[in-house]
């Protein structure tokens, strides 16, 4: 089974640097010191170009053709594991007279992860460009068939339980539709529009701790499974300057939605949900020190949330410090700031060691019953050593620490945690 692991570990790393060498760093400048071909690479590469060139054959003036990039991944995160995953997206213009339209792109991945019983999850988040950029179409497309883990809900209980697969876990099968509509709002990458959200998750074989939560049995009814489909509409207002979305040097991002689900709208859950994610790059003396910092906030309201829906702290991204749905309560609040940094080596050597870098953040959450009533800080902090695949596509390493419940976890994965 390692073998085997260790043989996709690797193959999966070369198709990246394939992946990379495709995509654009927009108005990013190039590190010529990433630049480094090899015989596996420029294989890669031609096996890429000519699949491209089969698919799509016309070649228009401007160089603005459909594109074909692959879509891999690979990623260990604490309690659930390693996961591999594999895809594709075309991109193309919906318009290829319109010299200033973005591409649009229509992606499809795959992944599975390492765990019992067998997890995978197939998805696509197209998004489509209209009208110099005027109209924005975008959705996310679902399907996952996971485990699950679930300590209860708020502080106490979240921080008394110990981390396991015995009693905390879950089965989930979920197929989730979330449309949405979006209009640029004068002339900055600042979008406003309407969203809308269809789920539907099965829940079953839950173990000892689920199964007797009073959440859990106030939707099974008594019994060991349960089936819920949520329809929501809502709005939300989004915000994008980043040179590079994965590996941001500068610039803003930031993302507001507000969500209500009712029965009216066709589903069997009735509770609503504020968020908001705001990002900030800044180069510190040149292109290769950035600081970063990242403000996340997840709220829920109702009487009859499903437990599923409720606000959660930790994960490979947002928060290392912390397992994955650790803590879950009604409203969620975190911040971080993370400072990143690249060797910059003169001679020969370069070429190899200009490829690393480190990171270093510290940041602290809290959770609580309500947006203005939160139970407890949750810091963390945390190391990470990066290597560039190619240039601005990132291979990490993380290890992060949380004082609350003396635990130290690591990651891996590809591109930034935010």
């Amino acid at each position: 089974m390692m073998k085997r692991f260790l043989l996709m570990y690797i193959l999966c790393l070369q198709v990246a640097f394939s992946v990379a060498a495709q995509q654009s760093a927009g108005n990013a400048a190039v590190d010529s010191t990433l630049l480094y071909e090899n015989q596996m690479l420029g294989k890669l590469l031609e096996f890429q170009g000519n699949l491209s060139d089969f698919m799509f054959r016309e070649t228009t003036v401007f160089d603005r053709e459909p594109m074909f990039k692959l879509l891999p991944s690979i990623k260990r995160t604490p309690g659930y594991g390693f996961s591999l995953g594999l895809g594709g997206a075309v991109s193309f213009y919906t318009d290829k007279t319109r010299l200033q339209l973005s591409r649009s792109e229509v992606p499809l991945y795959f992944s599975v992860a390492f765990t019992k019983p067998f997890s995978y999850s197939i998805g696509s988040s197209p998004q489509f460009y209209f009208s110099s950029n005027a109209l924005r179409l975008r959705a996310e497309i679902s399907y996952r068939n996971w485990l699950e883990y679930y300590f209860g809900v708020g502080y106490s209980l979240n921080h008394s339980q110990a981390y396991g697969k015995d009693h905390y876990t879950y089965e989930s099968r979920m197929l989730m539709f979330k449309p949405n509509v979006q209009f640029r709002l004068g002339n900055r990458p600042l979008y406003g529009g309407v969203v809308a959200d269809v789920w539907h998750e099965s829940v079953k074989n839950p173990e000892t701790f689920v199964a007797a939560d009073r959440h859990f049995v106030e939707l099974a009814g008594g019994g060991t499974s349960f089936s819920m489909t949520g329809t929501g509409i809502g709005v939300n207002l989004s915000y994008d300057s980043r040179d590079v979305p994965d590996d941001a040097y500068c610039g803003v991002y930031f993302e507001a939605e507000a969500m209500f689900y009712n029965s009216a709208l066709g589903g069997d859950a009735k509770y609503g949900t504020i968020t908001a994610d705001y990002r900030q790059y800044v180069q510190l003396g040149g292109r290769k020190q950035v600081l970063a910092w990242n403000v996340t906030s997840n709220n829920v309201f109702g009487n009859h949330v499903p437990f599923m829906r409720y606000a959660t702290v930790g994960g490979v991204n947002i928060f290392r410090g912390y397992y994955n749905y650790q803590y879950r309560d009604k409203s969620m609040l975190t911040a971080q700031v993370e400072y990143r940094y690249w060797l910059q080596v003169n001679g020969d050597w370069g070429v190899l060691l200009n490829r690393f870098g480190f990171a270093a953040w510290v940041g602290t959450g809290v959770i609580g019953r309500n947006i203005v009533r939160y139970d407890h800080l949750l810091p963390q902090a945390g190391l990470g050593v990066r290597f560039a695949l190619r240039d601005r596509l990132n291979f990490r390493f993380d290890v992060a620490h949380n004082p609350i419940d003396n635990d130290t976890l690591w990651y891996i994965g590809f591109s930034e945690s935010f």
